[in-house]
């Protein structure tokens, strides 16, 4: 059996179990609070991840002027609570309302670097954390701390607070223009939320209501070929490529969904087919020679290659430029040649490559 019989049986298999899993993920719910002070930035916070202004949303009956909850989505299953911070706040809200406070899955607590950590912000943030949620601080306005400050200050910040660096991301929702027409630090809020919602599988849910596509499928793609990498297989022609398929085809159909597309079959099968293909100076010819080289014989024994650094980087590269490709054949409407798509794959293939590198 050649490598693209192989490829269609696999991708066969595994797609309509990859749409249902994408549609089962859409119909779950998902509450996510922004908390902080009045001036910390949470409605720029709102605007900069999902795109709207949410002074201009309506709010779920029970709301009130102190905590409001409105649906990002118009299927309600995105609930952003916009609140100064918790306490004991489920008796200022009606059923409805305090509902998604029960049901929340995480809180993003962002704090004014300008005017500093206070211990009211250190009780708030400590009863927030109470709740047994994960919460991410953003330390916000990190624009108007002067270069030569910010490490100092965010070292003692993260102190004051209590809070370890791993849940803390440097923002600045609403920069001062002359530094930056974008707002900063989206992506890194970004990756830690997807992390945190990946395990129950909300992830999607999240990612598709994302204002910035490209942002959102940057995280996707980037998780995907982790998981690729420890998958255990080598996806090039020859090799037992089942296990690193099956992340692949997830993948597309996530990156499907996230343009509110729904992708077939057939095209599933173009784009993992038309960069595993590979062409003379392409990534899965460089991956061939490498990994024999190695000492891999095609249609032998795999397996000591495949659990080594070679291979875990052999999969995680082919995973990271088959997501990227998708991405610009989704955006496209299909519109792409197999030439276009395999020197995608190739650029990005090799860039993944190399920046396992440096790490």
């Amino acid at each position: 059996m050649g490598l693209q019989d192989d490829l269609k049986k696999q991708v066969m298999a595994r797609w309509e179990l990859a749409a249902d899993e994408v549609s089962a993920e859409l119909q779950q719910t998902l509450a996510v609070a922004f908390l902080g002070s009045a001036s910390a930035g949470k409605d720029s916070a709102i605007q900069a991840l999902f795109g709207i202004d949410f002074g201009q949303v309506d709010p779920i009956p029970g709301s009130t002027e102190r905590i409001r909850v409105a649906a990002v989505d118009a299927d309600r299953r995105l609930l952003v609570i916009n609140a100064p911070g918790f306490g004991d706040i489920r008796g200022e809200v009606d059923r409805e309302a305090r509902r998604a406070l029960d049901q929340l899955d995480l809180a993003v607590y962002v704090l004014n670097c300008d005017g500093g950590a206070t211990i009211d912000e250190r009780n708030d943030l400590d009863s927030i954390r109470a709740l047994n949620r994960p919460t991410l601080v953003c330390l916000n306005k990190i624009d108007l701390i002067r270069p030569d400050q910010r490490e100092d200050f965010l070292r003692q910040t993260r102190i004051q607070l209590g809070v370890k660096a791993e849940d803390t991301v440097v923002t600045a929702f609403d920069p001062l223009p002359v530094l930056s027409e974008e707002p900063i630090g989206v992506d890194k809020v970004v990756e830690w939320i997807h992390a945190h919602l990946e395990d129950g599988g909300k992830n999607l849910l999240f990612a598709k209501n994302l204002r910035n596509k490209a942002t959102a499928c940057e995280t996707i793609i980037r998780s995907a070929a982790k998981k690729a990498a420890m998958a255990g297989a080598i996806p090039v022609p020859g090799a037992d490529i089942t296990a690193v398929t099956v992340v692949q085809v997830k993948l597309i159909s996530d990156i499907a969904a996230v343009h509110d597309k729904r992708i077939d079959r057939d095209l599933m099968l173009f784009i993992i087919g038309e960069a595993l293909a590979g062409s003379s100076k392409g990534f899965i010819r460089y991956a061939v020679n490498a990994l024999k080289v190695a000492g891999w014989i095609p249609g032998g024994q795999v397996v000591q290659v495949a659990i080594s650094a070679l291979g875990a980087t052999v999969a995680g590269a082919t995973t990271y430029g088959v997501g990227k490709a998708a991405v610009r054949f989704i955006q496209r409407d299909g519109d792409m040649t197999g030439d276009e798509l395999r020197s995608i794959f190739d650029e990005e293939a090799f860039a993944w490559k190399n920046s396992q590198k440096e790490e």
